[in-house]
């Protein structure tokens, strides 16, 4: 059956909204930093053996840990613990993980989905704020992050609701666990199979934040929030000034949900930008030398881990997973975002119902799913920089600006696009100009779905198509073109096409900054 006809609720729980009242106090709050400690200046035949000594330390203590929790856990769990050689499988598996193997290792990508949500205490505690797809490909040492948009609509039930109630509707199952349902219905949408879950609350999250020293971020542009939320559903008024900067646990946190902010950040899309790059930082920090050789830190962590996330990585996957991640250079993660800017993936509208939902473009999740599966192979290389023309060789105007958009949002570059000499194109040319891009050439094969053209006629030869539109670079001379790629009718998408029945998209804000109240906003936060 066809999801187009099947019923539709999007009611979130009871709850989870609140009416604000239309005049509030606003107080002052700004940023807070702690001060990082210098680095170790110790030598490197110092260190060598220092990385030893804080293995044994590390190892010490999570055994420790792992042993203190079954015991305290009273005296059945003890024995059971016993009787099933849990612990003893756990401290093998950690001793040679070798031997064992990740989910998804063997196929040489691990799927992960993170999640962030207020946590107890909070109105709607477990809608999730923050959703993120991490992927890491062992043999290359990369990873991708995709962060999904807590307003994105997927299917679930022959219904479709927003993703960020997935969580919850989890615990109130029959299984009565949140993550195990985002992993599933992740993977149904999008046909890649999630293998791992974490899960956090923003309280953990300011004290993992807290307990590796602070995390230093790049702020791109000044900008300030008058609409944080406060306690007693009041505002609070915060403010970041452009540049690096040193972030406790409350600052990241405040940096990471920001949504009314001025100067372009009030978007989900910022948003989901600031909070990469808090984690990518959070990564940094973690897996630095400073933090391995520091066996109170590591203890630390696992006792705040322990206390707020949920996951099913078992202790000898997380070593194994840790030792295998912490060569990953934090300067070539992909970061994307699943969003409805330009050339995105998304529409935003507001449902019958007086929802508002962001839903794919054209009625259907695959343009998503193949950017989630091929991420590794469509990404452009560093040492690839290759110039790319665009022509719309069809009647539909626009198309080949939402080209554009599309290549540029991946992380191509396009130095011009326009109208093709003739405009009837049936099916996508891509002409190659040289063996200079092989990774790009393959990209854009997979992205367009048609072979690249080696030998192009004479009419669309590089120096033909840069002298009719005069193409000269800061020397006079032609532009170098590495791509021309010629849009045919098979690139048209009917975005006409919904899921669900909207009111016109012109109607609302050209950004994915949501209108109506949410849980989110009423969350307290204690800075103490």
């Amino acid at each position: 059956m066809s999801f187009q006809k099947r019923k539709i609720n999007l009611l979130e729980p009871e709850g989870a909204y609140f009416e604000r009242p239309d005049k509030t106090p606003v107080k002052e709050a700004g940023p807070s930093g702690d001060g990082s400690e210098p680095r170790s200046k110790a030598n490197s035949r110092k260190r060598r053996g220092s990385r030893k000594i804080s293995f044994f330390f590390i190892l010490l203590i999570i055994i420790f840990s792992l042993g203190a929790k079954i015991i305290s856990a009273g005296n059945d769990s003890f024995l059971s613990g016993v009787k099933n050689s849990y612990l003893l499988r756990q401290i093998s598996n950690i001793i040679s993980p070798k031997e064992k193997w990740l989910k998804g290792e063997k196929d040489d990508r691990i799927n992960f989905v993170l999640l962030g949500m207020g946590g107890e205490g909070h109105d709607g505690p477990y809608l999730t704020d923050t959703i993120i797809i991490a992927s890491f490909k062992p043999s290359s040492k990369e990873a991708a992050i995709f962060s999904l948009p807590r307003d994105m609509i997927v299917p679930i039930n022959r219904e479709y609701r927003k993703i960020n109630s997935i969580y919850s509707i989890g615990l109130t199952g029959r299984n009565k666990n949140g993550g195990e349902l985002v992993k599933e219905i992740l993977s149904q949408t999008f046909d890649l199979p999630i293998h791992y879950y974490v899960a956090a609350d923003f309280k953990g999250f300011m004290e993992m934040i807290d307990a590796i020293g602070g995390v230093e971020v790049e702020v791109e542009r000044s900008f300030v929030d008058n609409q944080f939320p406060a306690a007693n559903y009041q505002y609070q008024r915060i403010a970041f000034q452009a540049g690096w900067q040193e972030m406790d646990g409350l600052t990241a946190l405040r940096f990471a949900r920001s949504r009314y902010g001025n100067n372009n950040e009030g978007s989900d899309f910022a948003r989901i930008k600031r909070q990469q790059k808090i984690i990518i930082a959070a990564k940094e920090k973690v897996t630095s030398f400073d933090t391995l050789i520091n066996p109170k830190k590591i203890s630390q962590l696992y006792s705040i881990f322990n206390q707020y996330t949920q996951t099913d990585l078992e202790l000898w996957e997380a070593v194994k997973l840790f030792n295998l991640g912490k060569e990953i250079n934090s300067q070539k993660i992909i970061t994307q975002s699943i969003d409805d800017r330009a050339g995105g993936y998304l529409r935003s509208g507001i449902a019958l119902s007086g929802a508002y939902i962001l839903q794919p473009i054209g009625g259907s999740y695959d343009q998503i799913s193949f950017l989630l599966q091929n991420v590794f192979e469509i990404s452009p290389q560093n040492n690839e920089e290759a110039n790319i023309v665009i022509q719309n060789g069809t009647l539909l105007p626009g198309l080949a600006l939402k080209a554009v958009n599309h290549l540029n949002q991946i992380g191509y570059r396009v130095i011009r696009y326009g109208n093709a000499e003739f405009q009837n194109q049936e099916k996508t040319l891509i002409y190659n100009y040289n063996e200079d891009n092989p990774q790009t050439k393959r990209s854009l094969e997979a992205i367009f779905k048609s072979k690249a053209n080696d030998n192009p006629p004479l009419e669309h030869l590089a120096q033909a198509v840069a002298e009719r539109w005069h193409m000269r670079d800061a020397n006079n001379q032609l532009e170098k073109i590495d791509f021309l790629i010629i849009l045919g009718k098979d690139q048209i998408i009917d975005e006409t096409l919904e899921l669900l029945e909207t009111i016109p998209p012109e109607l609302l804000a050209p950004t994915s900054t949501e209108e109506t109240s949410d849980e989110e906003d009423q969350i307290e936060e204690n800075p103490n």
